[in-house]
Protein backbone atom coordinates (compact mmCIF):
# COMPACT_ATOMS: atom_id res chain seq x y z
CA UNK A 1 0.00 0.00 0.00
CA UNK A 2 1.13 3.60 -0.57
CA UNK A 3 1.80 6.16 1.32
CA UNK A 4 -1.02 8.94 0.55
CA UNK A 5 0.00 12.22 2.51
CA UNK A 6 -3.03 13.92 2.23
CA UNK A 7 -5.59 11.43 4.36
CA UNK A 8 -8.95 10.39 2.71
CA UNK A 9 -10.48 12.09 5.55
CA UNK A 10 -8.97 15.58 5.22
CA UNK A 11 -9.31 16.00 1.82
CA UNK A 12 -12.92 15.14 1.93
CA UNK A 13 -14.20 18.63 1.79
CA UNK A 14 -12.24 19.11 -1.33
CA UNK A 15 -11.91 16.15 -3.26
CA UNK A 16 -14.21 15.40 -6.36
CA UNK A 17 -16.04 11.91 -6.36
CA UNK A 18 -13.52 10.93 -9.11
CA UNK A 19 -10.59 11.84 -7.62
CA UNK A 20 -11.21 9.88 -4.85
CA UNK A 21 -11.84 7.09 -6.75
CA UNK A 22 -8.53 7.46 -8.08
CA UNK A 23 -6.94 8.53 -4.21
CA UNK A 24 -8.36 4.95 -2.98
CA UNK A 25 -6.37 3.18 -6.44
CA UNK A 26 -3.21 4.70 -6.10
CA UNK A 27 -3.28 4.03 -2.17
CA UNK A 28 -4.27 0.09 -2.39
CA UNK A 29 -2.48 -0.57 -5.60
CA UNK A 30 1.07 0.65 -6.26
CA UNK A 31 3.19 -0.51 -4.35
CA UNK A 32 4.69 0.61 -0.54
CA UNK A 33 7.41 2.71 -1.57
CA UNK A 34 5.38 4.87 -3.47
CA UNK A 35 5.22 8.23 -2.11
CA UNK A 36 1.72 10.39 -3.10
CA UNK A 37 0.25 13.72 -2.64
CA UNK A 38 -2.50 15.09 -3.59
CA UNK A 39 -2.92 18.97 -4.54
CA UNK A 40 -0.35 19.91 -2.70
CA UNK A 41 1.14 23.49 -4.20
CA UNK A 42 4.35 22.88 -5.62
CA UNK A 43 7.35 25.16 -6.14
CA UNK A 44 7.98 28.97 -6.28
CA UNK A 45 4.92 28.83 -8.87
CA UNK A 46 2.20 27.15 -6.75
CA UNK A 47 1.46 24.82 -9.18
CA UNK A 48 -1.40 22.25 -8.45
CA UNK A 49 -0.81 19.03 -9.95
CA UNK A 50 -4.05 16.89 -8.74
CA UNK A 51 -1.60 13.61 -7.99
CA UNK A 52 1.97 14.22 -7.23
CA UNK A 53 3.81 10.36 -7.07
CA UNK A 54 7.32 9.09 -6.24
CA UNK A 55 8.09 5.33 -7.45
CA UNK A 56 11.44 4.50 -6.30
CA UNK A 57 11.13 2.21 -9.56
CA UNK A 58 9.99 4.17 -11.90
CA UNK A 59 10.28 7.55 -11.13
CA UNK A 60 8.52 11.25 -10.60
CA UNK A 61 4.63 11.06 -12.56
CA UNK A 62 2.28 14.06 -12.56
CA UNK A 63 -1.42 13.09 -12.76
CA UNK A 64 -4.16 15.16 -13.60
CA UNK A 65 -8.30 13.63 -12.60
CA UNK A 66 -11.22 14.89 -14.69
CA UNK A 67 -14.72 13.95 -13.72
CA UNK A 68 -16.13 15.13 -17.04
CA UNK A 69 -18.95 13.08 -18.79
CA UNK A 70 -19.00 12.55 -22.05
CA UNK A 71 -22.52 13.98 -22.29
CA UNK A 72 -21.01 17.06 -21.46
CA UNK A 73 -17.91 17.47 -24.11
CA UNK A 74 -18.27 19.70 -26.89
CA UNK A 75 -15.17 20.35 -28.96
CA UNK A 76 -11.56 19.14 -28.12
CA UNK A 77 -8.38 21.00 -29.74
CA UNK A 78 -4.87 20.29 -28.12
CA UNK A 79 -5.08 23.62 -26.46
CA UNK A 80 -8.80 23.65 -24.98
CA UNK A 81 -11.58 21.50 -24.16
CA UNK A 82 -15.54 22.98 -24.51
CA UNK A 83 -17.57 21.80 -21.84
CA UNK A 84 -21.38 21.79 -21.61
CA UNK A 85 -22.19 22.47 -17.89
CA UNK A 86 -25.51 23.24 -15.95
CA UNK A 87 -24.71 26.93 -15.91
CA UNK A 88 -23.48 27.11 -19.38
CA UNK A 89 -20.69 26.59 -21.89
CA UNK A 90 -17.55 26.14 -20.53
CA UNK A 91 -13.70 26.40 -21.97
CA UNK A 92 -11.17 24.84 -20.06
CA UNK A 93 -7.33 24.08 -20.84
CA UNK A 94 -6.97 20.48 -22.40
CA UNK A 95 -5.85 18.08 -19.61
CA UNK A 96 -2.78 17.24 -21.56
CA UNK A 97 -1.49 20.67 -22.08
CA UNK A 98 -2.12 21.27 -18.30
CA UNK A 99 -0.21 18.11 -16.74
CA UNK A 100 2.40 18.88 -19.10
CA UNK A 101 2.85 22.49 -18.45
CA UNK A 102 2.59 21.41 -14.65
CA UNK A 103 5.32 18.74 -15.07
CA UNK A 104 7.30 20.35 -16.93
CA UNK A 105 7.85 23.86 -14.83
CA UNK A 106 8.90 21.29 -11.60
CA UNK A 107 11.39 19.34 -14.11
CA UNK A 108 12.54 22.38 -14.91
CA UNK A 109 13.31 23.56 -11.41
CA UNK A 110 14.59 20.03 -10.14
CA UNK A 111 17.37 19.99 -13.30
CA UNK A 112 18.55 23.12 -12.01
CA UNK A 113 20.03 20.92 -8.91
CA UNK A 114 23.57 19.65 -9.66
CA UNK A 115 22.83 17.08 -7.28
CA UNK A 116 19.77 15.96 -9.72
CA UNK A 117 21.74 16.41 -12.61
CA UNK A 118 23.39 13.32 -14.40
CA UNK A 119 27.14 13.12 -15.54
CA UNK A 120 29.31 11.64 -18.70
CA UNK A 121 27.10 11.75 -22.11
CA UNK A 122 24.06 13.17 -20.73
CA UNK A 123 26.11 16.03 -18.02
CA UNK A 124 23.18 18.23 -17.24
CA UNK A 125 20.51 16.47 -17.72
CA UNK A 126 17.66 15.17 -14.81
CA UNK A 127 18.94 11.89 -13.86
CA UNK A 128 15.63 10.58 -13.07
CA UNK A 129 13.02 9.85 -15.11
CA UNK A 130 9.19 11.62 -15.24
CA UNK A 131 5.65 10.84 -17.02
CA UNK A 132 2.75 12.64 -16.53
CA UNK A 133 -1.13 11.15 -17.61
CA UNK A 134 -4.75 12.57 -17.37
CA UNK A 135 -7.56 9.92 -15.82
CA UNK A 136 -10.66 10.28 -16.75
CA UNK A 137 -13.28 9.01 -13.78
CA UNK A 138 -16.31 9.08 -15.61
CA UNK A 139 -15.59 8.25 -19.39
CA UNK A 140 -14.63 4.53 -20.90
CA UNK A 141 -11.82 3.74 -23.23
CA UNK A 142 -14.64 2.96 -25.90
CA UNK A 143 -16.60 6.09 -25.01
CA UNK A 144 -13.51 8.25 -25.37
CA UNK A 145 -12.60 6.56 -28.93
CA UNK A 146 -16.73 6.92 -30.13
CA UNK A 147 -15.46 10.76 -30.27
CA UNK A 148 -13.90 10.41 -33.60
CA UNK A 149 -14.60 7.50 -35.74
CA UNK A 150 -11.28 8.03 -37.69
CA UNK A 151 -9.34 7.85 -34.39
CA UNK A 152 -8.23 11.84 -34.28
CA UNK A 153 -9.35 11.75 -30.68
CA UNK A 154 -6.30 9.57 -30.01
CA UNK A 155 -4.50 12.54 -31.29
CA UNK A 156 -5.69 15.14 -28.71
CA UNK A 157 -6.36 12.48 -25.47
CA UNK A 158 -3.27 9.94 -26.66
CA UNK A 159 -3.94 6.20 -25.20
CA UNK A 160 -0.52 6.10 -23.75
CA UNK A 161 -0.94 9.34 -21.91
CA UNK A 162 -4.54 8.45 -20.35
CA UNK A 163 -6.24 6.11 -17.84
CA UNK A 164 -10.12 5.92 -18.42
CA UNK A 165 -12.95 5.06 -15.83
CA UNK A 166 -12.95 1.26 -16.58
CA UNK A 167 -9.02 1.27 -16.38
CA UNK A 168 -9.26 2.36 -12.84
CA UNK A 169 -12.44 0.25 -11.41
CA UNK A 170 -12.55 -1.84 -8.47
CA UNK A 171 -12.52 -4.90 -10.87
CA UNK A 172 -8.91 -4.22 -12.12
CA UNK A 173 -6.28 -6.19 -11.05
CA UNK A 174 -3.45 -4.13 -9.34
CA UNK A 175 -0.71 -6.09 -11.56
CA UNK A 176 -3.07 -4.05 -14.55
CA UNK A 177 -3.24 -0.64 -12.85
CA UNK A 178 0.45 -1.08 -12.09
CA UNK A 179 1.32 -1.54 -15.51
CA UNK A 180 -0.63 1.27 -17.38
CA UNK A 181 0.79 3.46 -14.45
CA UNK A 182 4.21 2.24 -15.66
CA UNK A 183 3.15 3.18 -19.27
CA UNK A 184 3.08 6.56 -18.57
CA UNK A 185 6.85 6.97 -19.34
CA UNK A 186 7.59 7.36 -22.82
CA UNK A 187 11.55 6.40 -22.44
CA UNK A 188 13.16 3.39 -21.42
CA UNK A 189 15.73 5.22 -19.06
CA UNK A 190 14.37 4.62 -15.45
CA UNK A 191 17.48 4.74 -12.73
CA UNK A 192 16.08 3.69 -9.68
CA UNK A 193 15.47 6.79 -7.43
CA UNK A 194 17.58 6.30 -3.70
CA UNK A 195 15.99 7.99 -0.63
CA UNK A 196 18.76 10.90 -0.93
CA UNK A 197 17.08 12.02 -4.43
CA UNK A 198 13.82 11.11 -3.03
CA UNK A 199 14.74 13.41 -0.36
CA UNK A 200 16.24 16.28 -2.79
CA UNK A 201 12.83 15.65 -5.02
CA UNK A 202 11.12 16.70 -1.93
CA UNK A 203 13.04 19.60 -1.02
CA UNK A 204 12.49 21.85 -4.52
CA UNK A 205 9.27 20.93 -4.85
CA UNK A 206 7.66 21.12 -1.01
CA UNK A 207 9.73 24.03 0.08
CA UNK A 208 7.72 23.60 3.44
CA UNK A 209 9.08 20.79 4.45
CA UNK A 210 12.62 21.81 4.42
CA UNK A 211 15.06 21.89 7.99
CA UNK A 212 17.88 24.46 8.61
CA UNK A 213 21.24 22.86 8.35
CA UNK A 214 22.37 21.13 11.02
CA UNK A 215 25.82 20.41 10.69
CA UNK A 216 28.60 23.17 10.31
CA UNK A 217 29.45 24.86 7.15
CA UNK A 218 27.13 22.68 5.83
CA UNK A 219 24.96 23.85 2.75
CA UNK A 220 23.00 20.46 3.17
CA UNK A 221 19.31 21.19 3.49
CA UNK A 222 17.61 18.52 5.45
CA UNK A 223 13.97 18.13 4.76
CA UNK A 224 11.17 16.54 7.37
CA UNK A 225 11.14 12.59 7.79
CA UNK A 226 8.25 10.69 6.11
CA UNK A 227 6.42 10.48 9.20
CA UNK A 228 6.49 14.22 10.07
CA UNK A 229 5.41 15.30 6.46
CA UNK A 230 2.61 12.66 6.94
CA UNK A 231 1.05 13.77 10.38
CA UNK A 232 1.80 17.95 9.39
CA UNK A 233 -0.05 17.57 6.41
CA UNK A 234 -2.92 15.40 7.91
CA UNK A 235 -3.62 17.47 11.34
CA UNK A 236 -7.20 17.92 11.23
CA UNK A 237 -9.80 20.43 12.74
CA UNK A 238 -10.62 20.92 16.31
CA UNK A 239 -8.55 20.04 18.71
CA UNK A 240 -5.68 17.39 18.27
CA UNK A 241 -2.81 16.96 20.23
CA UNK A 242 1.42 15.71 19.36
CA UNK A 243 3.41 13.96 22.21
CA UNK A 244 6.84 14.23 21.11
CA UNK A 245 9.93 13.61 22.72
CA UNK A 246 12.60 16.21 22.61
CA UNK A 247 14.19 17.03 18.90
CA UNK A 248 11.43 14.78 17.74
CA UNK A 249 10.83 18.30 15.51
CA UNK A 250 7.55 19.55 17.43
CA UNK A 251 8.25 22.84 17.02
CA UNK A 252 8.87 22.28 13.07
CA UNK A 253 5.67 21.01 12.75
CA UNK A 254 4.20 23.40 14.40
CA UNK A 255 5.59 26.35 12.23
CA UNK A 256 4.21 23.90 8.91
CA UNK A 257 0.86 23.62 10.44
CA UNK A 258 0.65 27.55 11.09
CA UNK A 259 2.00 28.23 7.48
CA UNK A 260 -0.96 26.02 6.26
CA UNK A 261 -3.63 27.66 8.52
CA UNK A 262 -2.52 30.94 7.55
CA UNK A 263 -3.05 30.40 3.87
CA UNK A 264 -6.59 28.77 4.31
CA UNK A 265 -7.84 31.20 6.96
CA UNK A 266 -8.53 35.01 6.36
CA UNK A 267 -8.22 35.14 9.93
CA UNK A 268 -4.90 35.47 11.54
CA UNK A 269 -3.37 32.07 13.57
CA UNK A 270 -1.97 32.45 17.21
CA UNK A 271 1.11 30.81 18.71
CA UNK A 272 1.67 30.72 22.05
CA UNK A 273 4.68 28.87 24.47
CA UNK A 274 5.61 29.52 27.67
CA UNK A 275 9.07 30.27 27.25
CA UNK A 276 9.97 33.95 26.00
CA UNK A 277 13.19 33.14 24.30
CA UNK A 278 11.50 30.27 22.56
CA UNK A 279 9.15 33.05 21.47
CA UNK A 280 11.19 35.00 20.02
CA UNK A 281 12.72 31.93 17.83
CA UNK A 282 9.29 31.27 16.71
CA UNK A 283 8.79 34.48 15.69
CA UNK A 284 11.64 34.53 13.45
CA UNK A 285 11.25 31.91 11.69
CA UNK A 286 7.62 33.12 11.68
CA UNK A 287 9.31 36.42 9.62
CA UNK A 288 11.10 34.65 7.69
CA UNK A 289 8.31 32.75 5.68
CA UNK A 290 7.04 36.24 5.49
CA UNK A 291 3.99 35.43 7.24
CA UNK A 292 4.09 38.14 10.43
CA UNK A 293 0.75 39.86 9.94
CA UNK A 294 -0.96 36.57 9.50
CA UNK A 295 0.89 34.48 12.50
CA UNK A 296 1.08 36.35 16.12
CA UNK A 297 3.35 35.02 18.44
CA UNK A 298 3.31 35.56 22.17
CA UNK A 299 4.66 33.74 25.42
CA UNK A 300 1.49 33.03 27.44
CA UNK A 301 1.71 35.88 29.83
CA UNK A 302 2.44 38.32 27.10
CA UNK A 303 -0.99 37.84 25.42
CA UNK A 304 -3.01 37.49 28.34
CA UNK A 305 -1.64 41.40 28.79
CA UNK A 306 -2.44 41.80 25.25
CA UNK A 307 -6.40 40.85 25.69
CA UNK A 308 -6.64 42.26 28.66
CA UNK A 309 -5.64 45.70 27.19
CA UNK A 310 -8.10 45.00 24.19
CA UNK A 311 -11.13 44.30 26.55
CA UNK A 312 -9.83 47.04 28.23
CA UNK A 313 -10.13 44.95 31.79
CA UNK A 314 -9.08 45.93 35.11
CA UNK A 315 -5.74 44.60 36.92
CA UNK A 316 -5.36 44.75 40.19
CA UNK A 317 -2.19 43.89 42.60
CA UNK A 318 0.97 45.59 42.21
CA UNK A 319 3.15 46.39 39.07
CA UNK A 320 5.41 43.71 39.44
CA UNK A 321 2.73 40.92 39.45
CA UNK A 322 1.16 42.46 36.20
CA UNK A 323 1.64 39.54 34.75
CA UNK A 324 -0.29 37.22 36.71
CA UNK A 325 -2.51 39.44 37.29
CA UNK A 326 -3.48 40.03 34.00
CA UNK A 327 -4.16 36.16 33.78
CA UNK A 328 -6.53 36.41 36.63
CA UNK A 329 -8.73 38.99 34.65
CA UNK A 330 -8.64 36.92 31.93
CA UNK A 331 -9.71 33.93 33.35
CA UNK A 332 -12.33 35.44 35.35
CA UNK A 333 -13.71 37.61 32.04
CA UNK A 334 -14.10 34.32 30.13
CA UNK A 335 -15.60 32.25 32.92
CA UNK A 336 -18.53 34.50 33.33
CA UNK A 337 -18.90 34.75 29.58
CA UNK A 338 -17.96 38.44 29.28
CA UNK A 339 -15.50 37.13 26.52
CA UNK A 340 -16.12 34.15 24.56
CA UNK A 341 -13.77 34.69 20.93
CA UNK A 342 -10.59 36.31 20.02
CA UNK A 343 -9.70 37.54 16.63
CA UNK A 344 -7.99 33.96 16.12
CA UNK A 345 -9.36 31.42 13.94
CA UNK A 346 -6.57 28.88 15.40
CA UNK A 347 -3.95 28.33 18.45
CA UNK A 348 -0.83 26.42 18.50
CA UNK A 349 0.75 25.73 21.83
CA UNK A 350 3.72 24.82 21.77
CA UNK A 351 5.75 23.56 24.93
CA UNK A 352 2.57 22.89 26.48
CA UNK A 353 4.00 20.59 28.95
CA UNK A 354 4.42 24.35 30.73
CA UNK A 355 1.19 25.32 30.66
CA UNK A 356 -0.75 24.73 34.00
CA UNK A 357 -4.08 23.38 34.02
CA UNK A 358 -5.89 26.98 34.65
CA UNK A 359 -3.94 27.82 31.47
CA UNK A 360 -5.27 25.38 29.35
CA UNK A 361 -8.76 25.52 30.47
CA UNK A 362 -8.74 29.36 29.55
CA UNK A 363 -7.70 28.71 25.67
CA UNK A 364 -9.94 25.74 25.85
CA UNK A 365 -12.59 27.89 25.87
CA UNK A 366 -11.83 30.42 23.62
CA UNK A 367 -11.04 28.17 20.85
CA UNK A 368 -13.86 25.65 21.22
CA UNK A 369 -13.87 21.98 19.59
CA UNK A 370 -16.71 22.81 17.15
CA UNK A 371 -15.50 25.96 15.25
CA UNK A 372 -11.72 26.08 16.13
CA UNK A 373 -8.43 24.52 15.60
CA UNK A 374 -6.39 23.90 18.66
CA UNK A 375 -3.17 21.76 18.42
CA UNK A 376 -1.25 21.08 22.02
CA UNK A 377 2.38 19.89 21.51
CA UNK A 378 3.90 18.62 24.38
CA UNK A 379 6.63 16.27 25.62
CA UNK A 380 6.06 15.45 29.88
CA UNK A 381 9.59 14.65 30.16
CA UNK A 382 10.57 18.30 29.55
CA UNK A 383 8.12 19.93 31.65
CA UNK A 384 10.54 22.58 34.19
CA UNK A 385 8.34 25.30 34.77
CA UNK A 386 5.06 24.30 36.59
CA UNK A 387 3.31 23.77 40.20
CA UNK A 388 2.12 20.97 38.56
CA UNK A 389 4.79 18.75 38.17
CA UNK A 390 4.22 17.02 34.63
CA UNK A 391 0.49 17.48 33.21
CA UNK A 392 -0.78 15.77 36.15
CA UNK A 393 -4.56 16.45 34.95
CA UNK A 394 -6.21 15.04 32.18
CA UNK A 395 -6.54 17.06 29.01
CA UNK A 396 -10.39 16.52 28.76
CA UNK A 397 -10.54 17.65 32.34
CA UNK A 398 -9.67 21.36 30.76
CA UNK A 399 -11.49 21.00 28.00
CA UNK A 400 -8.83 19.88 25.60
CA UNK A 401 -11.57 17.03 23.56
CA UNK A 402 -8.47 15.20 21.74
CA UNK A 403 -9.45 11.65 22.38
CA UNK A 404 -8.69 9.81 19.55
CA UNK A 405 -6.32 12.57 18.15
CA UNK A 406 -3.22 12.16 19.90
CA UNK A 407 0.07 11.09 17.55
CA UNK A 408 2.92 9.98 19.16
CA UNK A 409 6.61 11.17 17.73
CA UNK A 410 8.91 8.85 18.95
CA UNK A 411 11.87 9.40 17.12
CA UNK A 412 14.92 11.88 18.08
CA UNK A 413 16.37 13.48 14.80
CA UNK A 414 17.85 16.17 16.45
CA UNK A 415 21.32 14.53 18.90
CA UNK A 416 23.40 12.52 17.97
CA UNK A 417 23.28 9.39 19.12
CA UNK A 418 25.82 9.08 22.19
CA UNK A 419 24.53 12.43 23.10
CA UNK A 420 20.75 11.14 22.99
CA UNK A 421 22.01 7.71 25.12
CA UNK A 422 23.76 9.52 27.67
CA UNK A 423 20.37 11.99 28.36
CA UNK A 424 18.19 9.78 28.43
CA UNK A 425 20.09 7.31 30.76
CA UNK A 426 21.04 10.06 32.72
CA UNK A 427 17.16 10.78 33.51
CA UNK A 428 15.44 7.76 33.08
CA UNK A 429 15.14 6.30 36.73
CA UNK A 430 13.66 9.99 37.39
CA UNK A 431 11.46 9.78 34.59
CA UNK A 432 9.83 6.42 35.66
CA UNK A 433 9.38 7.49 38.78
CA UNK A 434 7.81 11.06 38.34
CA UNK A 435 5.82 10.93 35.35
CA UNK A 436 2.34 11.18 35.18
CA UNK A 437 0.10 7.85 34.90
CA UNK A 438 -2.09 8.88 32.33
CA UNK A 439 0.87 10.17 29.98
CA UNK A 440 2.96 7.43 28.53
CA UNK A 441 6.26 7.47 28.84
CA UNK A 442 8.13 7.78 25.88
CA UNK A 443 11.82 6.71 25.54
CA UNK A 444 12.84 8.69 22.40
CA UNK A 445 14.72 6.64 19.51
CA UNK A 446 17.99 7.81 18.03
CA UNK A 447 17.82 8.92 14.13
CA UNK A 448 21.07 10.58 14.15
CA UNK A 449 24.50 9.72 13.68
CA UNK A 450 26.43 8.19 16.57
CA UNK A 451 28.53 11.34 16.67
CA UNK A 452 31.22 12.23 19.88
CA UNK A 453 30.64 11.03 22.97
CA UNK A 454 29.80 13.74 25.77
CA UNK A 455 33.03 15.23 27.45
CA UNK A 456 32.32 15.42 31.56
CA UNK A 457 34.34 17.09 33.88
CA UNK A 458 34.34 17.54 37.55
CA UNK A 459 36.12 20.32 38.03
CA UNK A 460 38.18 21.93 41.04
CA UNK A 461 36.40 25.46 41.07
CA UNK A 462 34.26 27.73 39.57
CA UNK A 463 37.61 29.49 38.04
CA UNK A 464 38.68 26.11 37.11
CA UNK A 465 35.30 25.32 35.35
CA UNK A 466 35.44 29.22 33.92
CA UNK A 467 38.57 28.66 32.44
CA UNK A 468 38.50 25.11 30.62
CA UNK A 469 35.03 25.98 29.28
CA UNK A 470 36.35 29.18 27.70
CA UNK A 471 38.88 26.76 25.93
CA UNK A 472 36.42 24.58 24.89
CA UNK A 473 34.77 27.36 23.27
CA UNK A 474 37.75 28.22 21.37
CA UNK A 475 38.47 24.67 20.09
CA UNK A 476 34.88 24.66 18.80
CA UNK A 477 35.01 28.04 16.98
CA UNK A 478 38.19 26.68 15.08
CA UNK A 479 35.90 23.74 13.79
CA UNK A 480 33.06 26.02 13.11
CA UNK A 481 34.26 29.48 12.39
CA UNK A 482 30.47 30.85 13.73
CA UNK A 483 30.46 31.90 17.44
CA UNK A 484 27.08 31.46 17.10
CA UNK A 485 27.19 27.88 16.78
CA UNK A 486 27.89 27.89 20.46
CA UNK A 487 25.43 28.05 23.61
CA UNK A 488 26.87 28.23 27.19
CA UNK A 489 23.65 26.80 29.19
CA UNK A 490 23.65 27.17 33.46
CA UNK A 491 20.69 27.00 36.15
CA UNK A 492 21.64 30.77 36.53
CA UNK A 493 22.75 33.20 35.42
CA UNK A 494 25.37 33.70 38.54
CA UNK A 495 27.17 30.08 37.51
CA UNK A 496 28.62 32.12 34.31
CA UNK A 497 29.96 35.19 36.02
CA UNK A 498 33.53 34.49 35.83
CA UNK A 499 33.34 33.20 32.39
CA UNK A 500 32.01 35.98 30.98
CA UNK A 501 34.73 37.88 32.41
CA UNK A 502 37.21 35.59 30.66
CA UNK A 503 35.56 35.73 27.48
CA UNK A 504 35.26 39.56 27.06
CA UNK A 505 39.46 39.36 28.47
CA UNK A 506 39.58 36.96 25.33
CA UNK A 507 37.19 39.33 22.67
CA UNK A 508 34.77 36.99 22.43
CA UNK A 509 31.55 38.32 21.85
CA UNK A 510 28.75 37.12 23.58
CA UNK A 511 25.18 37.39 24.33
CA UNK A 512 23.57 36.42 27.71
CA UNK A 513 20.01 35.08 27.70
CA UNK A 514 19.16 36.01 31.79
CA UNK A 515 17.02 39.51 31.27
CA UNK A 516 13.68 39.85 30.09
CA UNK A 517 15.00 42.50 27.89
CA UNK A 518 18.07 39.95 27.17
CA UNK A 519 15.25 36.96 25.91
CA UNK A 520 12.81 39.24 23.87
CA UNK A 521 16.04 40.47 21.72
CA UNK A 522 17.63 37.00 21.80
CA UNK A 523 18.22 35.81 18.10
CA UNK A 524 19.54 32.66 16.77
CA UNK A 525 21.59 34.26 13.94
CA UNK A 526 23.65 36.31 16.36
CA UNK A 527 27.24 36.34 15.79
CA UNK A 528 28.45 35.57 19.63
CA UNK A 529 28.15 32.99 22.11
CA UNK A 530 24.74 32.30 23.22
CA UNK A 531 24.50 32.08 27.26
CA UNK A 532 21.36 31.09 28.76
CA UNK A 533 19.59 29.10 31.43
CA UNK A 534 18.62 25.51 30.78
CA UNK A 535 14.53 26.58 30.95
CA UNK A 536 15.23 29.54 28.52
CA UNK A 537 17.56 26.72 25.83
CA UNK A 538 13.97 24.85 25.63
CA UNK A 539 12.78 24.47 21.92
CA UNK A 540 16.31 26.04 20.80
CA UNK A 541 19.28 23.89 19.28
CA UNK A 542 22.84 24.70 18.84
CA UNK A 543 25.73 22.20 17.36
CA UNK A 544 27.96 22.99 20.14
CA UNK A 545 26.65 23.14 23.60
CA UNK A 546 28.15 23.41 27.48
CA UNK A 547 26.33 22.64 30.78
CA UNK A 548 28.22 24.09 33.50
CA UNK A 549 27.69 23.77 37.04
CA UNK A 550 25.43 20.96 36.11
CA UNK A 551 25.17 19.49 39.51
CA UNK A 552 24.14 22.95 41.01
CA UNK A 553 20.74 22.30 43.48
CA UNK A 554 18.93 25.59 44.84
CA UNK A 555 19.75 25.60 48.75
CA UNK A 556 15.63 25.30 49.47
CA UNK A 557 15.40 22.21 47.20
CA UNK A 558 14.42 19.26 48.88
CA UNK A 559 15.74 16.10 46.29
CA UNK A 560 18.60 17.15 44.49
CA UNK A 561 17.29 14.97 42.08
CA UNK A 562 14.62 17.45 41.05
CA UNK A 563 17.08 18.96 38.93
CA UNK A 564 17.41 16.32 36.29
CA UNK A 565 14.49 17.48 33.92
CA UNK A 566 16.11 20.47 33.32
CA UNK A 567 19.07 19.24 32.76
CA UNK A 568 17.84 16.50 30.59
CA UNK A 569 16.47 20.04 28.75
CA UNK A 570 20.25 21.11 28.57
CA UNK A 571 21.83 18.04 27.56
CA UNK A 572 19.45 17.46 24.34
CA UNK A 573 20.07 21.03 22.95
CA UNK A 574 23.22 19.84 21.22
CA UNK A 575 23.56 18.87 18.00
CA UNK A 576 27.03 17.22 17.44
CA UNK A 577 29.16 18.06 20.40
CA UNK A 578 28.31 18.40 24.25
CA UNK A 579 30.40 19.37 27.45
CA UNK A 580 28.93 18.90 30.86
CA UNK A 581 30.94 20.35 33.75
CA UNK A 582 30.46 20.83 37.58
CA UNK A 583 32.45 21.88 40.88
CA UNK A 584 29.82 20.87 43.51
CA UNK A 585 30.20 17.58 44.98
CA UNK A 586 26.99 16.16 45.44
CA UNK A 587 24.78 12.94 44.07
CA UNK A 588 24.20 14.65 41.14
CA UNK A 589 27.97 15.35 40.44
CA UNK A 590 28.24 11.71 41.32
CA UNK A 591 25.78 10.29 39.34
CA UNK A 592 27.29 12.29 36.05
CA UNK A 593 30.62 10.74 37.22
CA UNK A 594 29.53 7.09 36.64
CA UNK A 595 29.17 8.35 32.33
CA UNK A 596 33.02 9.40 32.42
Amino acid sequence: MARLFNSLTSCAKKMTAGERRVALRLESYLSDDCLVWYDVPVGRNHRHPDFIIIDPSQGLIFLEVKDWKLSTLRQVNPEHVILETESGTKCEINPIEQVTRYSRDIINLLSQDPKLQQSGDYQGKLKIAWAYGVIFTNITRKQLESLSPDGSINTLFPPRLTLCQDEIAESVSSDSFRKKIAGLFTTSFRPPVCIQTRDLIRQHIFPEVVIRPRKIKSDVLNVMDIQQELLARNIGEGHRVIHGVAGSGKTLILLYRSQYLAECSDRPTLILCYNITLANYIRECIAERGLSNKIHVYHFHAWCAAVVRKFNLAVSGEADEYFDNSFDALEYAVNKGNITETEYSSVLIDEGHDFDSRWLSVISKLFDNRTHSLLLMYDDAQSLYRRERGLNFSLASVGIQAQGRTSILRINYRNSRRILNFAYAFSRDYFEKHHNKEVPLIPPEAYGDEGTAPDIFHCSSKQDEAQRVADWIKEKYEISGHWGDIAVLCPTKYSVDILIELLDEQDIPSAAGFTSADKRNFSQRQEAVHLLTFQSSKGLEFPFVAVVNASYVHASSQDETGSIPALYVAFTRATQELLVTSYTENSISRHLAAFI
